[in-house]
Order: structure tokens, then sequence, then C-alpha cells
């Protein structure tokens, strides 16, 4: 059931913001010339303390005025380290790690010790994309990105439900209206890999500019089941109406017939040296990734002091799994048991719009900014399989024989769902001294969810309400210092925003609360900056199984994390810079009740599955002569335990990475870099101690960059 009320205000105050802003009278007018002067302490990696952060605050504040913890990596940062994959971006930001798998689009990330896209939000410019079936699969390119922003610590305030451990920001090229700027590269590497990609921006007329940016990419893959084959388009035209009103349209999409690699069994709980280059799917295994992202942006300066923002968009993602997925070696360790003969579609589509207004004023003399908004979207899905997904095979894996993709149930659309959520909002800073800045955000939320099985006709409908907040308060001591603490609520879905646990519709949203304080600062010596952040998060409303009767849920179960990050950057020596950072917690189960075999265990204690409770990122660069530069980085992620059992892990591991940059000129680079240096064999992922999903051997990649 949809939500007319939530829609209608949405959609009506923007169509008021276009309204008002067409019939303005008002004329262009000539702008003083400008002079600005640099003032930033040095060149700044994973942040930039006083530019403006969009993704920690709607209010424009920079991030040293923002109470939260925020991160930034632009496009040259981008570009210098050969990051090509937008995940990788955000992994080399403090605290972040990664838990890909084809079933989740290979996306998932963890933050702050909770793991997977219903704690780890994911947004392009800001607009979240709604979590289906636990996968999200876009984007995946970094070419058309400006900058990968991350907000750590609950994000719901701003972005709704599903941001618990962190929201992370895709921020794409924007059309630019002062010159035109092209740009492309093309890349060759290991394993016939090959990558290409043009984009042009610029005006386009009195008034009007745009901006395009194409790519794609193709390997055959490090082992059987790897190879891939994206294209990604990226574009927009933006057009000055007045002086007061600029109108963006865009359009984001990309194909991705991914890898078809589900992991590597393991004997005995370890890895065989043998098996580590093999994949035993199927021969005609399919995994196919179809979004489109369509986007129009109104902003109006309607009075001194009044910007009106309207954002209406349409998202599309089909996707299509066909696979064996499930392998184990035999207790004899001759044969692999396949199982798990998945066929499975996704038919989604988002359709919203968001409102909200910046009013600057004074209260008690004091400056305040003050943002107000409304927020609508709806998102649907028809969820087809096989389900109940039998079909096995055994496969010798020293004379493999694939073998065809056969199931026993055929393949029908099986569930839709559907999601009308209307939300209001408000952000508000207001400065209460010289030297303190006092920020408070709060969100409502209306959610409607109807769930109906196509098989059964049996229909589920759930409603939920959740009120979720921030408070938090910055002070500079001195001129490059600010300490801040901050409170703030989010809340989770318990098994993915379009569906429900168990089938019922008796459970609630997990809640969760995080405190935390932090300083950030720069350091003139040696053109740094540095952040330091302590937090302690709690979510509860876990499902526990009742001990008193094993096949009753109960809402009693809590999970809480306690950490602290650093970070720093620096140029501490002409040509010489240094981005680093690391991240420690304790995450737990603090009540929490599995069922094994009919009975309830607990599992209080433990570290929940996939969270890593060490991790760090080092990249330096140096140029040692005019032309040429050198770079040297290193990620290490901490053992991750398999389940909740605590009975298997993931081994910590250490990945080293090295480039070496030639620019022939300001409009030529060429760039040979090299992943995975020392060719160690390490786990993104796993299930239990029976299957790892392995990351990339060494691989090498020569680009060559120009601009025009």
């Amino acid at each position: 059931m949809q939500n007319p009320r939530w829609q209608k205000a949405a959609w009506a105050a923007g169509s008021l913001a276009l309204a008002v802003g067409a019939n303005s009278a008002a004329q262009e007018q000539a702008l003083n010339t400008v002079e600005i002067t640099e003032t930033r302490l040095a060149r700044s990696a994973t942040f930039s303390l006083d530019d403006r952060n969009e993704t920690g605050s709607r209010l424009g504040l920079s991030a040293r005025d923002t109470p939260a913890s925020v991160s930034t990596l632009g496009s040259a940062d981008i570009a210098e380290r050969s990051l090509t994959r937008a995940q990788d971006v955000v992994v080399r930001m403090p605290g972040m790690s990664e838990s890909p798998a084809p079933g989740n689009g290979g996306t998932s990330l963890s933050a702050r010790g909770f793991g997977g896209h219903n704690s780890v939000a994911q947004l392009v410019d800001g607009t979240r994309l709604v979590v289906a079936a636990g996968t999200i699969t876009y984007p995946f390119s970094t070419w058309p990105l400006e900058a990968v922003e991350v907000l750590r610590g609950p994000a719901s305030v701003l972005y709704g439900d599903g941001a618990i451990g962190a929201a992370v920001n895709y921020v794409t090229r924007k059309p630019r209206f002062d010159r035109t700027r092209g740009e492309a590269f093309l890349a060759a590497g290991s394993f016939d890999t090959v990558q290409g990609g043009v984009g042009v921006s610029g005006p386009a007329g009195d008034g009007v500019a745009y901006s395009v940016y194409v790519d794609a990419d193709k390997s055959r893959g490090y082992r059987r089941d790897n190879g891939y084959e994206r294209q990604n388009l990226s574009a927009a035209l933006a057009w000055r109406i007045n002086q007061d009103l600029t109108a963006t349209g865009s359009l984001d999409a990309g194909h991705n017939d991914d890898a078809r690699y589900f992991g590597t069994p393991l004997r005995n709980g370890r890895l065989d040296p043998d098996l580590r280059r093999t994949s035993f799917n199927v021969e005609n295994a399919l995994v196919r990734y179809n979004d489109r992202v369509g986007r129009l942006r109104l902003e109006y300066h309607a009075a001194p002091g009044l910007l009106v923002r309207n954002e209406s968009y349409y998202i599309t993602s089909k996707r299509h799994w066909r696979n064996a997925e499930s392998y184990a070696l035999n207790a004899a360790g001759t044969r692999v048991n396949r199982s798990d003969y998945l066929e499975i579609l996704h038919d989604q589509e988002q359709a919203g719009n968001r409102f909200d207004a910046v009013v600057d004023g004074r209260i008690a003399g004091r400056a305040n900014r003050l943002v107000v908004g409304l927020e609508w979207y709806r998102t649907r899905l028809i969820h087809s399989n096989n389900s109940p997904y039998g079909g096995a095979s055994v496969v010798d894996p020293h004379d493999f024989m694939p073998g065809y993709f056969v199931s026993p149930v055929p393949t029908v659309a099986s569930r839709r769902a559907e999601m009308t959520t209307g939300a209001f909002f408000a952000e508000d800073v207001l400065d209460i001294a010289a030297d303190w800045k006092l920020v408070a955000g709060l969100r409502r939320d209306a959610m409607n969810f109807d769930n109906l099985d196509l098989r059964t006709g049996v229909a589920l409908g759930k409603d939920y309400h959740p009120v979720t907040g921030r408070v938090g308060a910055v002070w500079k001591p001195a001129a490059q210092l600010s300490l801040y603490g901050q409170f703030g609520t989010a809340t989770d879905p318990l098994s993915g925003a379009l569906s429900l646990p168990n089938g019922s519709v008796s459970y609630d949203l997990t809640r969760g609360r995080q405190l935390e304080f932090g300083a950030k600062g720069g350091m003139p010596a040696v053109k740094g900056e540095w952040t330091v952040a302590a937090y302690r998060i709690e979510k509860r409303n876990l499902l526990s199984r009742d001990p008193d009767n094993p096949s009753v849920a109960q809402q009693v179960g809590q999970q809480s994390s306690t950490g602290l990050e650093l970070a720093f950057v620096a140029e501490p020596l002409r040509g010489w810079t240094i981005d680093a950072n690391a991240a420690v917690l304790r995450a737990r189960y603090d009540d929490f009740k599995e069922i094994v075999g009919g009975v309830p265990v607990a599992r209080d204690g433990n570290t929940p599955a996939g969270v890593p409770e060490r991790t760090a990122s080092l990249w330096t660069r140096y140029r040692f002569l005019p032309q040429w530069d050198a770079g040297l980085g290193a990620r290490y992620v901490g053992l991750r335990q398999s389940n909740s059992a605590n009975t298997a892990n993931l081994p910590a591991y250490t990945v080293l990475d090295a480039s070496l940059a030639w620019r022939q000129s300001s409009a030529l680079t060429l760039v040979l870099a090299v992943k995975n240096l020392a060719d160690r064999d390490y786990a993104l992922s796993g299930s239990g101690g029976v299957r790892w999903l392995l990351g990339a051997p060494r691989t090498l990649q020569l680009t060559a960059r120009t601009s025009f």
C-alpha cells in the first residue's frame, strides 16, 4: 500500500521550486573577478579538512566542521593508485573493508564492526541505492567518478534505513561551464585485460554545459570463470535557466557480464595450493547485471539566504544468476561435491523525489543554517527463482568436466515486493560562540512494505515508523585544531529492505546508537593533516531464539563494537607524500542465540562473522625526477570469523601494490602498476571452513592517460 500524502507533498514541493524559478524575471549579471589564494596546508588524499563535504551533512560544512568521521578520495588520487573498481577506493579509507561475493553483487562492505548492505549504505550523488535480496550491483567503475566520500558511523538521519555502520557516496563528474576539458585512458594488463575510456565536459552554448564519460573493460580472468566484460556510461546536461535557477539531467548506466567464480573448496579447512587457481562452476554459468540511474536536479536561489533544491530519480536493476554455487571436497578429498544449482532473477525499479530548502539566518545574533526537506521513494522487486534449489553433481578436481546447469525445478516468478517510504528530515548548525558549532539532525520515516508470494498467493504487509537523529558539537581551540563529540541513532532492516525475516510481520527494525569523540588537526611543519576518532556503537533488536521454545524467535539480541580510528596525510619532503590510516575495534555479540540442530546455542561474546578487528592502509609516493614518480601501497585486513560460532576463520592478509609513472608532458602520462606485488593468496570472504573466495594474484597493468 502506498502513502499518497508523502508522495504528493514531495512532488508538490519540487514542482513549486521549478515554477517559482521559471517565473523569475531576474537577468544574469556579470560577476566581478575574485582572486583566490590557496590556504590549505597540504595536498590531502583521504581527507581535506577545509573542503566542503556533502556526504557528512547537507549543511555544506567542511570536514573540519562536521562532528563525524568523513573521508574523501578524489579522481586524481584514484588515478594515481590505478584503482578502477569503485569499491577498491572505499577500502583504502580508515576502518573500511569488504566482503564481496557474486550473490551480493561483489560490492558488500564492512565498517565499525557491522557488515553487509543492510548496515553500510551506498549512494550515487547522495541518492540511496535500495538493497534487494542483499544485493547492489552499481556502480562498479571509477572512470566517471569525481570522488568517493565515506561517512563512518550511523547515517540514517541523512539517508534512511540501513546505515548503522557507514554511508558511501560515489560522486560523479559534473558539467563544466568554464571551459572544455577532455581526457582518455587505455590500459592493458595481465590475463588479457584491456580497459579504455574517454570523457569530455564543457560548455555547449549560452547557459548550457555537458559531461559525457564512457568506458569499457574486458578480461580473461586469472582462473576459469573469472573473465568479465563491462561497459559504463555517465552523462549529464546542465542548463542555467537564469542566474538563480539551474536544471541538471543525468543518466548513469552499466552493463556487467561478471565473473562466475563462487569460491575455492578447502581441504580440511585449509587452502590446497593445487586448487587455488581452479573454479568448479558449470559451463553455461551466468552472472549478469544491467543498471540505469536517471535523475533531474533543480537548484533555485529563491532569495538571499534561501536555496531550494529538488531531485527526481528513476533507477532500474535487472540481474540474472545461473550457477552451481556450492563446492566441497568429499571425505576422501578426491572429488568435489557441487550443489545449490541456483537460477535467480531480479527485476527492480526505484522511483523517488527529494526536496529540501537551505535557510541561512541568525539566532540571537549568531549565524545559523537550517535544512528542511521531504523525501519519497517507492521500490518494487519481482524476484524469480528455481527454489528449493535442487541439483547436485560430483566432479574430479584434477580432470574437471564442467557439465551444464540442470535444475529439477523450473525458474518462475516467486515473489513481488514493494516498499514505499516517505520521510521528513531536518538539519541545523548554529555558531553558539566564535569557536563553537552545534550541529543537530532529525529524520522521521513512514515505511510501508507489501510482499506477495506469487506461488501461494499469501500476502504480507508491515509498516515501520522509525525516528532517527544525531546531535554533535565542534570546538576549535586553535586555528588548525577541532575537537568534536556526537551522539547518533540509526536503524537497519532485519533481512533486507525488500524482505521480511522468516516470512513474519512480527519483527521491528534493528536499532543502533553511537557515541563518538574525535579530533582533527593540521601539521604545518610537514604540510599535513590528521584525524582521530573513538566510538561505541550498539545495535539492538537482533533476532534471538527463545531458550524455552527454539521454534520462536524474539528480538532481544544485541551486538556492539568499540573502536579507534587514526588517519594521517602529509608531505614531509617536497615531492614525497604519505597517506596512512589504521583502525582497531572490538566487535561482539552481546546477546545472541543461534539454533543448532533444533537447540538454541548462546553466541554471547563471539565476534560477528566477516568483521575484521584490525585494518590499516598506506600509500606513499615520491617524485624522484621532474617527470618520474614512484608509489608504494600496503593494505592490511585482520582475521575475520567465518561463522557466528567462531569455529572457522578467514586469515589476516597484507596486499602490497606499487606503481611507476612517467609524465611525458602535461597531456600524457604512462603508469605501470603492479597489484599484489608479493603474489600472496588471500581470502576476501568465505563460507565457514568449507570454501573461500580468493583475491587476485599478482597482476600488472600499463596505462596511458591523456588530457585534451
